[in-house]
């Protein structure tokens, strides 16, 4: 298990690639303290510990009841070479961003515009300005912040969120904006713009769909014409090759002792640690994951307190029947509130992700795919979703959608899947029927068909969970919308 940051640590992180890349740009004011913790959901005790950090790093300057002011300049602005050199080597990484956002955008987009009118967007009256006086500059940022406003009125922040690190590793500010002033070429002249933003995002589903799968093709061809004129003039700078984007769903939310908990849970409820037996010593738990005692002990008065276990002094902790867990008591304890919460919204994303990742893996024609799928199924899985997304997972050849669909299946928590519903329960057997479909579908060459049974699968997870988690009165499960069919 991967050591814990942070959250001052996550949030530094964050400001600072805004900064270097120029998403926040040089003479600018940062949100105020309170903003910014709102933004990033944390107190304003870590946001001015991470203030103080980018100000030793020369980034900001900050002055007592004043808002924190942007003091680097990228190098790109003063036409440094090295810089420039260095985004050109990411060419492949770069463009593998733009492919997925192409991919995931359109149809999150279309979902998104449902939920919100154009004029209750916070940048409506910026772009409003704009359109009255368009120029040259700055257009990116301002859409920029139209999608942002779109996204969060989805009620859910894991989409915002990664959407967020692709803008941040695609070097939007300096492709859309900044590389003019090295190659000549303005994108500004072929892409859309904030007027055009909002006239669509007044349309209905499938236009906005069609509108934005357009804009994003444009988007990745304008990214692709910007390297070739960069490699023209950096003939010797050679395409590394190397993956370079990150997202990590769980940060403000998780904790260390709750992250391990949720992996004793799904440990539990697909029977790897069966009913009666002992869980390993807390000594051996520290040990796998890399922990302390006191880290352990408070993961295991978690699942103590759901009925997943029971302690009992000098012998250890014994894993409890399905009867006697205790799930519906989440809802009792905010911090379990918040893994509800989080885990709605992981079904929520994944039902648009996983037919564009898994028809990258089904148009490689990977023959071991079928192989394993077909060994697994033989073991008899207490889920077949799972066990297509363990084979899916590691074959994605998209970087960048490999990384989040990995963040989002971490949130899946199959543990908690089976706390709702028993491995015999009509909802169970219907998911396994899909995932078998899905198989089969397979095997006979059916690519529609297959894609079809994955997402209808995850579809109708999400729409179990949901509507459960809404008649016990969980708090924020009436945010999330159930994505339609367009």
């Amino acid at each position: 298990m991967q050591s814990k940051l942070h959250a001052y640590e996550i949030v530094y992180t964050i400001l600072k690639e805004q900064i270097l890349n120029s998403q926040l740009e040089y003479g600018s004011q940062l949100p105020s303290v309170r903003q910014l913790a709102q933004q990033h959901r944390v107190g304003t005790k870590t946001i001015k510990t991470v203030l103080k950090l980018l100000q030793r790093d020369g980034l900001i300057r900050t002055r007592e009841r004043q808002r924190a002011v942007v003091i680097y300049q990228a190098p790109f602005l003063k036409k440094e070479n090295a810089s420039v050199r260095s985004i050109v080597r990411k060419r492949t990484a770069i463009l593998d961003i733009y492919r997925t956002m192409e991919l995931l955008m359109p149809e999150i987009l279309a979902f998104c515009a449902k939920s919100v009118s154009v004029y209750e967007l916070p940048s409506y009256e910026k772009a409003v300005k704009w359109i009255k006086r368009p120029r040259l500059t700055g257009s990116w940022q301002l859409c920029s912040n139209i999608i942002h406003d779109v996204l969060l009125s989805s009620g859910n922040f894991l989409i915002s969120s990664f959407y967020a690190s692709l803008e941040i590793y695609a070097e939007v500010p300096f492709l859309a904006e900044y590389q003019r002033l090295i190659t000549g070429y303005t994108p500004y002249t072929e892409l859309h713009h904030a007027d055009w933003l909002l006239d669509c995002l007044q349309s209905d589903s499938y236009t906005v769909q069609r509108s934005f799968a357009a804009h994003y093709r444009a988007v990745l061809q304008t990214a692709e014409k910007s390297f070739d004129l960069l490699t023209a003039l950096h003939p010797d700078v050679r395409d590394d090759g190397e993956p370079a984007f990150n997202w990590n769903a769980g940060w403000g939310w998780d904790s260390l002792y709750k992250k391990i908990g949720r992996d004793l849970v799904e440990k539990i409820g697909t029977g790897i640690y069966s009913p009666g037996t002992l869980l390993p010593s807390q000594s051996s738990l520290g040990k796998e994951y890399q922990v302390s005692l006191s880290t352990i002990r408070k993961a295991l008065k978690v699942l103590q307190s759901l009925g997943f276990i029971e302690t009992i002094n000098g012998r250890g902790s014994v894993v409890l029947s399905h009867e006697k867990w205790r799930i519906h008591q989440r809802s009792r304890h905010p911090n379990h509130r918040q893994d509800t919460f989080m885990f709605l919204c992981g079904l929520q994303l994944i039902t648009f992700l996983i037919r564009p990742a898994a028809a990258l893996v089904f148009d490689r024609q990977d023959t071991a795919l079928e192989q394993e799928l077909q060994d697994r199924f033989a073991r008899s899985p207490k889920s077949c979703l799972k066990e297509w997304m363990d084979c899916l997972l590691p074959r994605v050849p998209l970087y960048p959608l490999k990384v989040i669909l990995g963040e989002v299946t971490d949130i899946l928590n199959w543990g908690y899947f089976y706390s709702f519903y028993t491995s015999t329960s009509p909802s169970m057997q219907k998911l396994n029927k899909l995932g078998e479909h899905a198989f089969l579908s397979l095997q006979k060459g059916d690519r529609e068909g297959c894609l079809r049974d994955l997402h209808e699968g995850y579809m109708y997870l999400f729409q179990t969970i949901h509507s459960s988690c809404i008649q016990r009165g969980e708090s924020g499960a009436g945010l999330l919308k159930v994505p339609q069919k367009l």
